[in-house]
């Protein structure tokens, strides 16, 4: 599969796995620029059936997003140390069955002035200097090497897998570049694929498997079109490996198995 991300691929080649120096400290590129899940806004927690997060990329001047609903993209400015302007947006025009969360996130976006950056955390001020969004960093990007291994899927396309006698797993072979494993029902193998001009590419090329017939294919069917939109990875705060798709979306979501 040769599909690449639209938004990760600039974004990941500027990642940066050191932890902002500290909040009286002026925020720099490589500390700004990767993906924040937005958990409060406006003092309130976020509480939306999908992540909304914000990506930054200070070097292209782009942001960009997802609301909960709509993807979102616009332009941003450096101009003084801890202060950022942030052009309009614009965003896809989806309609969903909760817009709340998606109308608090980008009145927050159109008031930022200035943002302040303290271990994995970001807080975005309004002009008032009164802070109207708090972010933590959504992944970080471990070496490749790292998830050699077994894996078991814990939830697909942001959907926690339910009880199942054959939980859908991986082995991970970054020295043969191979993939193994089940998909709930079937044997599965195939190869594994790095950019390397995009430091948390992988993708998954010529997947086959075993013909079996369950009773349950359903989520043996996500598993794999999941699987076939794969562009890049990166690990979560609970040490879970999300495998994303185009604009960031995680497909798949794997933990470590014991």
């Amino acid at each position: 599969m040769k599909m690449k991300c639209l938004y990760v691929a600039v974004a990941a080649a500027v990642l940066s796995l050191a932890a902002c120096r500290s909040s009286k400290d002026a925020v720099s590129v490589n500390d700004l620029d990767g993906e924040w899940n937005v958990v409060e806004i406006q003092g309130q927690a976020v509480q939306a059936e999908s992540q909304p997060f914000i990506g930054f990329d200070a070097q292209d001047g782009r942001v960009y997003g997802y609301t909960g609903c709509n993807r979102l993209m616009g332009a941003l400015t450096l101009s003084k140390p801890n202060k950022i302007e942030l052009g309009q947006m614009a965003s896809t025009l989806m309609a969903c069955p909760d817009m709340e969360t998606e109308r608090l996130m980008l009145n927050a976006l159109a008031s930022v002035k200035s943002l302040k950056c303290s271990g994995k955390t970001l807080v975005l001020y309004g002009a008032d200097k009164e802070p109207v969004m708090l972010l933590q960093k959504r992944f970080e990007v471990v070496p490749l090497s790292s998830l050699n291994g077994e894996w078991k899927v814990v939830a697909v396309n942001g959907t926690a897998l339910p009880a199942m006698e054959n939980i859908p797993a991986f082995s991970l072979d970054m020295t043969t570049h191979r993939i193994g494993g089940n998909s709930g029902c079937n044997r599965l193998s195939g190869e594994i694929r790095h950019d390397a001009a995009v430091e948390n590419s992988i993708s998954f090329a010529n997947v086959a498997s075993t013909r079996m017939a369950c009773p349950d294919m359903d989520t043996e069917n996500q598993v794999l079109s999941a699987l076939n939109q794969v562009c890049a990875y990166g690990m979560l705060a609970n040490g879970h490996l999300a495998l994303m798709a185009e604009g960031s979306t995680v497909v798949l979501e794997l933990e470590r198995s014991k």
